[in-house]
C-alpha cells in the first residue's frame, strides 16, 4: 500500500509552472524575439528544421499530426534560438514514441494533432519550460490578441514572433468557403489579419498559438494549415487546443500537462449564417495539402 501511495504522489501537474517564461520582459509582435521569452517552443528535426512544437510537460511535446507522419527519426531541440549558430542554451531529445490522433484526416486536416514522448525528460530552465493548455470550456472570441512563434521561411538567424487577432468561426468558415466549404471544422481555430501581411509560413506546422491570461500565457491552438503565406482574407487555420484535453490527458503518462480555462469576452460570432466578406478567389487546392510545414 505504501509502495502505491508513493507512486500517485510522485504524478504531478505542471499548472503551477506553466505558461510563465521568466525572461519574456516585452513583447513586439513580428520582431526576433528575445531569449528565453517563449520557453515552451520546441523546434522539429530529421536532418533540417522542419516543423515547431510546444512543450508540454517534461517529457511530451505537442505538434501537429501532419508534421510526424512521414519522418522515422526525429530530434527535439529545446532552448533553441538560432537555426544556424550558436545555441548555449540549447538541449536535444531523441523520440521515444509519436503518438498520431486516432480520427486524423489528411485529406482535410481535421484532428491535426500529435504527441511526442521524448527519450528522457528535460530539466526546467529559464529557457526551457511547459506551456499551459487551453481546458475544454475555455473561450477564444473573435478579435482577441494572438501570438504565434517558430522560424518559417522568413530566415533561420532567430525565433521570430508574431501577432495575430483570433477570428470567428463563422468568418473562418466564410473566408475559405471558395476554397472547400466544409474544410473549417468545430476543431479548428483561425488567426490572423484581413489585411494579411504577417502570419505564419512554411516551417511553423506544429508550433503554437498563445494567448495571454492575467500573468499566464495559454495555448489555444497548434499551428495546421493555411492557403499560401499571410494571405489577405485567408486566416491561418490551427487545430484547437480545447478540444483535445481528455484525449491528451488519457494518452500520458506520468507529469501531466496544466491545463488552464481561458475566457475571452465578446462574440464568438458562430450564430452568423450569412458570409458578408467577399468571396476569395483561389485556384489552391487544400486537399493538396497546403501544409505550413
Amino acid at each position: 500500500n505504501l509502495l502505491i501511495v508513493s507512486c500517485k504522489e510522485m504524478i504531478l501537474y505542471e499548472t503551477e509552472l506553466c505558461g510563465q517564461p521568466a525572461l519574456n520582459t516585452r513583447i513586439v509582435g513580428g520582431e526576433d524575439a528575445p531569449p528565453g521569452s517563449w520557453p515552451w517552443q520546441v523546434s522539429l528535426h530529421d536532418y533540417n528544421h522542419f516543423c515547431g512544437g510546444s512543450l508540454i510537460t517534461d517529457q511530451w511535446v505537442l505538434t501537429a499530426a501532419h508534421c510526424v507522419k512521414g519522418p522515422a527519426y526525429l530530434t527535439v531541440y529545446l532552448g533553441r534560438e538560432v537555426q544556424s549558430g550558436s545555441n548555449p542554451n540549447e538541449v536535444s531529445r531523441t523520440v521515444s514514441r509519436i503518438i498520431i490522433h486516432p480520427d486524423y484526416n489528411s485529406p482535410v486536416f481535421n484532428n491535426d494533432i500529435a504527441l511526442l514522448k521524448m527519450s528522457e525528460p528535460v530539466k526546467f530552465t529559464s529557457y526551457i519550460s511547459p506551456i499551459c493548455l487551453a481546458a475544454f470550456n475555455s473561450t477564444f472570441h473573435s478579435g482577441l490578441d494572438s501570438w504565434v512563434t517558430g522560424w518559417g521561411n522568413i530566415g533561420f538567424e532567430a525565433e521570430p514572433e508574431q501577432t495575430g487577432l483570433v477570428v470567428g468561426s463563422s468568418q473562418c468558415k466564410c473566408d475559405y468557403r471558395a476554397i472547400n466549404e466544409d474544410v473549417i471544422t468545430d476543431n479548428m481555430i483561425c488567426a490572423g489579419f484581413r489585411e494579411g501581411g504577417k502570419g505564419t509560413c512554411q516551417g511553423d506546422s506544429g508550433g503554437p498559438l498563445v494567448s495571454k491570461q492575467g500573468d499566464r500565457w495559454i495555448q489555444a491552438g497548434i499551428v495546421s494549415f493555411a492557403a499560401g503565406c499571410s494571405e489577405p482574407n485567408l486566416p491561418t487555420v490551427y487545430a484547437r487546443v480545447s478540444q483535445f484535453e481528455n484525449w491528451i490527458k488519457s494518452q500520458i503518462n506520468g507529469n501531466q500537462p496544466g491545463f488552464l480555462t481561458y475566457v475571452s469576452n465578446g462574440t464568438e460570432d458562430v450564430h452568423n449564417s450569412s458570409c458578408e466578406s467577399p468571396v476569395v478567389t483561389s485556384t489552391i487546392n487544400i486537399s493538396e495539402g497546403q501544409y505550413l510545414s
